[in-house]
């Protein structure tokens, strides 16, 4: 990941101002002097329109509004319109305002407008009847996260998607990365082709990218308003697009589509609230079981093998009691997390489930179709987003005349995409801890839990820990993947445990910004940490 080095810059009280360079590349940036807040993403440019949100003043919830319209333009293997997913909200301030998207307003013990919130929007089918797309909700999520904590107005929050749209941009390396592993599925469609493929290759990186059809909808979507994506003449021209592209969309479905805001469904560990976002509803489940069995029934330490086979275990385990597509944690599977494998459990099966197998995936190979942003404020507030399209490049085709890739109606499964969000806060003390995300397909949920403890628990540094090697349970090899970088003292011990091991180049990426004592607070002790196999960009300054 291209990274800002200001994960520890302090700015002297007389600078007005500091330019900051990126490690990777020639740009340079403003920024003005103090806690601006903190942003990544896994494509460059959206993470530096957020920051320019932050530093003039917006929230986080308009940094993630603002990332969210801008992948359209600049990712649109794995963000756009179509894209669905979930967000977690913290909001330390009071007397904020429940929206009429809001279906719990009440938190623990009745506790009026709750701090820590999930906005859900996941793929919803178009139609029940013949072939079809999922229903684009995540520009109405995004419209009901800034109506609740937006501070700038909406429509200035599109204008740096519909400008990178409209007048074009150099492809990034993230998108060109993306373009070669999964473009070859855009070669059957002429609209979809005509834009990202040149010459009947994919573009390269620094290949100029105009999307003049997508400009002229996120055009529509600030001039007309958010409602004729759904109910108007947007809607109608979606739908006529869908048809022309082969797809049934139903009208009534388009229109009564809607986001929904809930309490966030956290595990309480070490005194904070762990929750979790993803970018459909059977992850979300996922993750949040494979979380809840590792911090309330496992030991995470400094010893690296028995981790990696405490996650390994957990993993397994979250796939078997999510299967049925219920999150109800029974004996069996907490002991397993635990390490007190039940009869008839191994800690390594030697043949590959179909249910891992699509669960986990068979190769943990990386895969586009997902991905994920965080954002933090001067206030305190964050805002953690995992969005998807349900597969690299959704459906493959892009709608005639909209310039907007029709997202899957169903999450593809096996090695397909994945993207988690994390968020920890103590809501006693109304103070956010830690954000953060892991992308690049099965092995993201993987990447995102190795990341996160071993900074948490393990005791490492954010950077150490975005950077660690990892694994992940893999079907296919029948136990675990694990990093070629993995120390052999690991990768032995995890043997001895009864582990099968297979060697890939990288699983996953993952990166978080975790203050130590909290935010808001006078004194802040903040760190970034940002994983090298990432292709996006961090940035966080503090005074």
């Amino acid at each position: 990941m291209t990274n800002v080095m200001i994960r520890s810059y302090v700015i002297p009280m007389a600078v007005t101002g500091s330019l900051l360079t990126a490690c990777a590349g020639d740009d340079t940036f403003e920024v003005t002097e103090g806690f601006f807040g903190a942003t990544a993403a896994e494509e460059p440019r959206a993470a530096l329109v957020a920051r320019d949100v932050l530093v003039a003043g917006g929230s986080a919830a308009d940094a993630a509004v603002a990332m969210y319209f801008t992948l359209a333009a600049t990712l649109p293997s794995s963000g756009g319109l179509s894209a669905n997913g979930s967000c977690l909200s913290f909001q330390p301030a009071k007397g904020r305002v429940v929206t009429p998207f809001s279906t719990d307003r009440s938190g623990p013990d009745g506790v009026k407008n709750p701090p820590f919130e999930l906005l859900s929007f996941p793929p919803q089918p178009g139609s029940t009847q013949g072939p079809t797309v999922a229903i684009p909700l995540g520009p109405r999520a995004m419209f009901a996260l800034h109506a609740k904590y937006g501070r700038l107005t909406f429509e200035e929050l599109l204008a740096a998607g519909e400008r990178l749209a409209r007048f074009g941009a150099p492809v990034s390396k993230a998108f060109a990365t993306d373009l070669a592993l999964d473009g070859a599925v855009l070669e059957s469609d002429f609209p979809a082709s005509r834009v990202f493929l040149r010459g009947g290759r994919p573009l390269d990186q620094e290949d100029g990218l105009t999307q003049l059809d997508l400009a002229a909808t996120l055009g529509r979507i600030r001039g007309e308003g958010i409602g004729s994506l759904y109910s108007g003449g947007l809607a109608h021209s979606f739908i006529e697009a869908a048809e022309q592209a082969g797809y049934r969309v139903d009208p009534d479905r388009m229109r009564n589509a809607l986001p929904t805001i809930t309490t966030a469904q956290g595990v309480i560990h070490d005194d904070h609230i762990w929750a979790v976002a993803a970018a459909n509803s059977a992850d979300l489940a996922l993750g949040q079981v494979a979380y809840d069995l590792i911090l309330d029934g496992a030991e995470w330490s400094s010893n690296k093998a028995e981790n990696q086979s405490t996650l390994g275990r957990a993993l397994m385990a979250a796939s078997d009691i999510t299967a049925d597509g219920t999150a109800s944690i029974g004996e069996d599977a907490a002991e397993l997390a635990m390490g007190q494998t039940p009869a008839g459990l191994s800690p390594a099966p030697t043949g590959a489930s179909a249910r891992l197998a699509k669960t986990l995936g068979v190769r943990a190979t990386p895969s586009s179709g997902a991905t994920a942003f965080y954002a933090v404020d001067r206030t305190g507030m964050g805002v953690v987003c995992a969005i998807g399209l349900g597969a690299p490049f959704g459906t493959g085709k892009m709608a005639p005349g909209l310039g907007m890739m029709f997202g899957a109606p169903v999450a593809e499964t096996g090695d397909g995409p994945g993207a988690f969000a994390l968020m920890v806060a103590n809501t006693n003390a109304n103070q956010l801890h830690m954000t953060a995300y892991g992308t690049g397909g099965r092995s993201a949920l993987s990447a995102l839990i190795t990341a996160t403890l071993d900074h948490w628990a393990g005791g490492d540094g954010p950077e150490a820990a975005a950077a660690a090697p990892r694994s992940h349970p893999a079907a296919g090899s029948g136990g675990l993947a694990v990093e070629r970088a993995m120390p052999p003292a690991v990768t032995q011990s995890l043997e001895g445990l009864g582990w099968r091991t297979e060697p890939l180049p990288t699983l996953g990426q993952a990166e978080l910004f975790r203050c130590v004592d909290g935010i808001p607070r006078r004194d802040l002790r903040c760190q970034q940490g940002t994983d090298p196999r990432s292709l996006g960009l961090t940035f966080f300054e503090s005074q």
